[in-house]
């Protein structure tokens, strides 16, 4: 287990460095994305581009709190986890209602997608394992 832990370790390591320079690439290219803006027949043709690029550097935010977060206390947390699928699963519907491309069959559907990950986030927060850790534990142990 002590070899296990040290290699993940070394992974996550090797992660952070490599997420930071994906959003570092993921903002050049927003900035790249601005001539689209100006080259587009229309300003909503260009900004459907800018639009669908900022959500997904906010989707890879989210992965890099985890990443953090695990490398500092060596365990997920399920509340990164669940706003990461959220805001994936609000991406793409501020881009379908943006495009005007969804349906109303997968609006119900991503509608009560977000409220089953809603819940199950609430229900990562109100049952924590930190809410229930006492500190009594570790000075006898």
């Amino acid at each position: 287990m002590k070899y296990f832990t040290k290699i993940v370790d070394v992974m996550i390591k090797l992660m952070i460095p490599i997420v930071i320079i994906a959003l570092l690439m993921g903002i050049a290219r927003v900035v790249l994305d601005l001539r689209a803006v100006f080259g587009s027949e229309t300003i909503a043709a260009g900004f459907d581009r800018m639009v669908t690029n900022i959500l997904s550097m906010f989707i890879v935010i989210e992965l890099l709190r985890s990443i953090i977060e695990y490398f500092a206390v060596h365990r997920l947390k399920i509340t990164f986890i669940t706003d990461a699928a959220l805001v994936f699963v609000l991406r793409e519907i501020m881009i379908g209602l943006y495009q005007h491309s969804l349906e109303p069959g997968m609006i119900v559907a991503l509608s009560a997608l977000i409220l089953v990950i809603g819940g199950l986030r609430t229900l990562a927060v109100v049952y924590s394992p930190e809410k229930y850790h006492d500190p009594e534990e570790e000075s006898h142990g």
